[in-house]
């Protein structure tokens, strides 16, 4: 009857749908057989013996009820630690910060009754919301300063926090907890003993978060931000070897990589075409000469950011080396990348460039005019294989291009 009343509980009142049959309804049927026949023999010696019956029969019942008691909830323990050492694997088998943070929301989501959770990062002097979720809909926070709200007063005593019911933490909510909640978790995340972050779980039942999980979810914190270290430095490696320094853009490693990738693509035929838009600033030699090296740096880095805007996501741009810059066209017509190339010549040679650290010993302001001649190639229109797209390119801008007087558009032509 007991199993009866929690499960029309469980799933018409919490509109949880549990399992009748689970370890749950088996213990409670264990429990059945050992009380049943021991509360009779009780019952007859009571009959018999009065009081001494209890000393008999129900000092040893309730010290086999403590043991099993303790035996069901160090089998319970044993669960969760294995599920969070897999957990702990798992995550720290993921290479990106976005994987480690999901993971860690869906299994924290499949062991507790979590109905919302939310990872914040220590950024300065604030916590930032990393991740939230309200039941499937990701949520959004404003900063949390420290002391401030659950979250803030996690990070600023640096220990766990557990409430039970809605009463009990009501009065420290900064008003960005659903209303519906009951219980809450919040669970500082450490790292070589600085807190870089907090965990706030939040159930809509009461008392939904048992003491022992306390040490799971610290298990996992401790796994979570070993993990998160690693994939954030596993980002950075990857962005410095794919990246130029100078410009941010791609480099010419990553390109070639892609671009490989991308005609594998085309011989599939999951592309119908690839065109390839190169340039080179005019007289570059001539700009560090007359304002220095620094100043062309400069310029490189304003022409990569230009670039990135007008190009967008229509397309992939990477620096190709010196003052040349390459724009990689996925299924555009040569006539498209024509005019992409021409709105990336007018956007070059109609507005100046600013440099702040010419060899002026006034140290002032310039501006600066450059121009740039591009070449423009198409496959499979123009090549077979990604070298020879980028040597038609090549070909067209410096035959078609720098030959023919410098600051314009050549596309490439087999004639």
């Amino acid at each position: 009857m007991n199993q009866i009343i929690v499960s029309f509980n469980l799933y018409f009142i919490y509109k949880s749908k549990v399992s009748y049959f689970g370890k749950d309804f088996i213990v409670e049927t264990i429990t059945t057989f050992i009380t049943f026949p021991i509360g009779l023999v009780l019952y007859i010696l009571y009959e018999q013996d009065g009081i001494l019956a209890l000393l008999f029969v129900g000092v040893p019942f309730v010290s086999l009820s403590m043991i099993f008691r303790l035996y069901y909830s160090s089998e319970k323990i044993n669960e969760y630690l294995q599920k969070a050492s897999e957990i702990g694997h798992q995550m720290a088998e993921r290479l990106k910060v976005d994987d480690v943070v999901e993971l860690l929301i869906q299994k924290l989501s499949e062991m507790l009754p979590v109905d919302y959770a939310y990872i914040l990062e220590v950024t300065g002097d604030e916590l930032i919301l990393v991740r939230g979720i309200e039941g499937d809909v990701p949520n959004e926070l404003p900063p949390v300063k420290k002391n401030q709200g659950i979250s803030g007063m996690v990070w600023g005593e640096q220990k766990t926090l557990i409430y039970s019911a809605r009463k009990e933490w009501r009065q420290y909510a900064n008003g960005h907890i659903p209303e519906d909640a009951e219980s809450i978790l919040g669970v500082p995340i450490v790292r070589s003993k600085k807190v870089i972050g907090v965990l706030l779980l939040a159930s809509k039942r009461k008392r939904a978060f048992e003491n022992f999980q306390l040490m799971i979810i610290d298990i996992l914190c401790s796994h979570f931000a070993v993990a998160i270290e690693n994939a954030k430095h596993y980002e950075l490696t990857k962005m410095q070897r794919e990246h130029c320094s100078l410009t941010k853009l791609y480099n010419y490693r990553y390109f070639e990589n892609m671009l490989t990738e991308e005609f594998e693509k085309l011989m599939r035929f999951e592309r119908r075409m690839l065109s390839l838009i190169l340039l080179d600033i005019d007289h570059f030699k001539i700009v560090n000469d007359t304002y220095g090296h620094q100043s062309g740096n400069e310029i490189l880095f304003e022409l990569a950011n230009r670039l990135s805007k007008l190009v967008g996501a229509c397309g992939t741009v990477a620096r190709y080396g010196g003052e040349e810059f390459v724009v990689l066209l996925a299924d555009s017509a040569k006539e498209e990348a024509y005019q992409m190339a021409e709105q990336i010549r007018q956007m070059i040679s109609d507005w100046p460039f600013t440099l702040k650290q010419s060899l002026d010993i006034d140290n002032t302001q310039q501006k600066v005019m450059i121009t740039a001649s591009i070449g423009v190639a198409t496959a499979p229109e123009d090549a077979e294989d990604a070298l020879v797209l980028i040597r038609h390119a090549d070909r067209a801008l410096y035959v078609g291009a720098k030959r023919a007087g410098r600051n314009r558009v050549a596309e490439y032509s087999s004639c």
